[in-house]
């Protein structure tokens, strides 16, 4: 888990959003507002519900393209659970929340791959993930 984590706030341009992630090689920050974690936003949101929609990227709000609906991971979490949690959600990363539902960390499902005790769980889980990929594009 990451535990030097750049958080953006809700009320943050996605020029403002867009260009933390550059500084920070990321491309998903957790939505932060005081100590809980509104959503995320990522690099394909910023894309796929901002620019293709032709919106005004200076004064656009991070709160209106993140996506809410965050898979948490919990600090106790198994890497086993961890890697299930993303296939099922079909996601490549967690923000990992703590016993009050305060952001502590991100887990990737790339330093995952690091860490599975086995090899092929983790590309499984990669295989589920890039799922959502191909089902997008079928649209």
């Amino acid at each position: 888990m990451v535990t030097d984590v750049v958080t953006v706030a809700p009320s943050a341009t996605l020029v403002e959003a867009a260009r933390a992630m550059e500084r920070a090689n990321v491309g998903m920050l957790p939505v932060v507002d005081g100590s809980q974690v509104k959503g995320v936003i990522t690099d394909r949101d910023i894309v796929v519900r901002a620019v293709a929609r032709d919106v005004d990227l200076p004064n656009t709000r991070v709160d209106q393209c993140l996506t809410a609906n965050v898979v948490y991971a919990k600090r106790d979490w198994s890497t086993d659970r961890a890697m299930k949690a993303m296939a099922d959600a079909r996601v490549g990363r967690l923000p990992v929340v703590d016993e009050a539902d305060r952001l502590i960390g991100i887990v990737t499902l790339s330093s995952m791959a690091f860490r599975a005790p086995e090899q092929s769980e983790a590309l499984d889980t990669s295989k589920e993930v890039s799922r959502r990929s191909a089902r997008a594009g079928e649209r």
